[in-house]
């Protein structure tokens, strides 16, 4: 994806990009069509898939009419099934997108949010487990591997061991965005973008693309329910452009020597 195609226009041909692997098979149907995906459209798709919010209600997009704080707008879809949805919007439709590629985690989530925030002290400051959870809803990244070596380099931010020695060992590991905020920075992408990111243990190319998604949103579903992430830091932060095969740019080594984006 490249620059020129962020704003409210609809234009299908985004979901071509690799970024956007990890909603493929949702936004295939979209892409299709000219004119931009309605709430008719994405609540056809919810219930075609059967979608429920975490208490078992069906979850629907609807127009927002008003503005909500964080609370209030996690407490109406765990309250309702409703997500609070904005016309012409890329960053509400990647939202719906991702509820509807994982639905799972997306209700686990907002069910934490709900009691983290309701928890919280002093008004305005989130507890750590809320910012956590914040964070990888809005910028969240899964990386699926066959082992742990890619992620442990990662963690400890040996960047030049994740993405130039261990290079040939990303032909068997792809990253998933799962963050719909992070999608919409794809639409003009910068090299500062990064995500926050868990790891998966499992070669990508064993189940269908179907099954894998079913994977992921089991698995980060399970992190969250199971109190694996407690804080950020619990999360690994990757520079996105930095991935092999998502940027022709980081196809040269120096593009790893710019420490303002690959941070010591």
């Amino acid at each position: 994806m490249r620059a020129g195609l962020s704003g409210e226009r609809w234009r299908a041909a985004v979901f071509a990009d690799p970024l956007l692997a990890s909603i493929k098979a949702v936004s295939a149907g979209l892409a299709q069509h000219d004119d931009w995906p309605g709430l008719d459209t994405l609540n056809r798709l919810a219930a075609r898939s059967g979608l429920t919010n975490a208490r078992g209600l069906p979850l629907r997009f609807v127009a927002q009419t008003v503005r909500r704080g964080q609370l209030d707008y996690e407490r109406h879809i765990l309250e309702t099934g409703e997500v609070p949805t904005r016309p012409h919007n890329w960053h509400d439709l990647f939202n719906a997108l991702i509820w509807l590629s994982f639905p799972r985690s997306k209700a686990t989530l907002n069910a934490l949010q709900c009691a983290a925030l309701a928890q919280r002290g002093a008004p305005g400051r989130r507890p750590p487990l809320s910012d956590a959870a914040t964070l990888f809803d809005e910028s969240g990244l899964v990386l699926v591997a066959p082992d742990e070596c890619l992620a442990a380099a990662l963690r400890a931010r040996r960047w030049r061991e994740a993405f130039v020695t261990r290079r040939a060992e990303w032909a068997g590991a792809r990253c998933y965005v799962f963050g719909h905020a992070l999608l919409e920075k794809a639409l003009a992408p910068f090299p500062a973008m990064t995500g926050k990111c868990l790891s998966l243990c499992l070669s990508p190319s064993q189940p269908s693309e179907a099954a894998l998604s079913a994977i992921i949103d089991a698995h980060v579903a399970a992190c969250w329910s199971q109190g694996v992430i407690r804080r950020p830091a619990d999360l690994f932060p990757v520079p996105v452009l930095g991935i092999p095969g998502l940027w022709p740019a980081n196809a040269a080594p120096t593009f790893y020597d710019d420490t303002r984006v690959f941070r010591p």
